[in-house]
């Protein structure tokens, strides 16, 4: 049985259509659109990205070395500057080290000043201690002399024995500096019997004889009066009439002892060994 036909078709146009629309498809593989596009505007297309690429990056180069080349000004400013700041701190510190040179020198000089300025002390304090240098300060003067009659009685005569005594009391009682009739003691010095006469140092003395003594007023007479010197001399005086007067003057000056009173001849300071 035959399929109906609907109203306006008629039988066969069916496999007509078909027929028709193969034979389209095969004359016409592409849509119609396809031809309207040009086939090598791609192949251009990608060509210009390169172009515009390398045109990018060649202008970064250039950009790039414009401003190398705008920032040397800069970093040979910088640079100079840097090597002006390390030239000036060198100079800086060789100022300093010539400073300290300096200083360091004046700190020698001023310790072989303050070593011969103590040398100097010491050595006049010496001078002082041992008689080779006058000396001025205060103490105590001792007169003594023979009594009135001491011809018809020898004992009442002032002997060399008895000025040894009184000086060494002077000594004990605290006494810096003795001299006699103004001859001046050290520890070399010599008071001895010469015949009738009393030297000092090899020099003759005439009496009377004053005993000047430099020390602390303070202790000197009291401690003065307090030795075996000072009471044998009072019995002296009370006893056989001899002259004993002491005073304290304030200030009393004492010469410097001869040289031959001071001269070492054989004595020697020995040599320290290092241990």
């Amino acid at each position: 049985m035959s399929e109906p036909v609907g109203p306006g078709r008629e039988p066969g146009d069916a496999t007509g259509n078909a027929t028709s629309l193969l034979e389209t498809v095969m004359a016409h593989p592409l849509d119609e659109d396809y031809y309207t596009r040009d086939p090598g505007s791609s192949a251009r297309r990608g060509g210009w990205a390169a172009a515009a690429a390398i045109i990018t990056f060649a202008a970064l180069l250039t950009i790039a070395a414009v401003q190398t080349w705008d920032n040397r000004p800069a970093e040979e400013s910088e640079r100079a500057q840097l090597i002006e700041q390390i030239e000036n701190r060198k100079a800086d510190i060789q100022t300093v080290q010539d400073d300290v040179a300096q200083v360091r020198a004046d700190v020698e000089r001023l310790r072989r000043e303050a070593s011969g300025s103590e040398a100097r002390t010491r050595a006049e304090e010496q001078r002082r201690v041992v008689g080779t240098a006058a000396v001025v300060g205060p103490g105590l003067r001792a007169v003594v002399d023979s009594a009135p009659n001491a011809e018809a009685h020898p004992a009442a005569e002032v002997r060399d024995k008895d000025l040894q005594l009184l000086v060494n009391g002077l000594w004990q009682a605290g006494a810096e500096a003795v001299a006699i009739n103004g001859n001046r003691l050290t520890t070399m010095s010599s008071i001895r019997g010469a015949g009738d006469a009393i030297t000092v140092n090899y020099r003759s003395l005439s009496s009377p004889y004053t005993v000047s003594a430099i020390g602390s007023p303070r202790t000197l007479p009291g401690n003065f009066a307090e030795t075996v010197a000072a009471q044998t001399w009072r019995s002296l005086q009370q006893n056989l009439g001899m002259r004993f007067q002491v005073s304290e003057p304030d200030s009393l000056r004492l010469p410097a002892a001869p040289r031959r009173a001071s001269t070492i001849r054989h004595a020697e300071v020995p040599e320290v060994e290092d241990e």
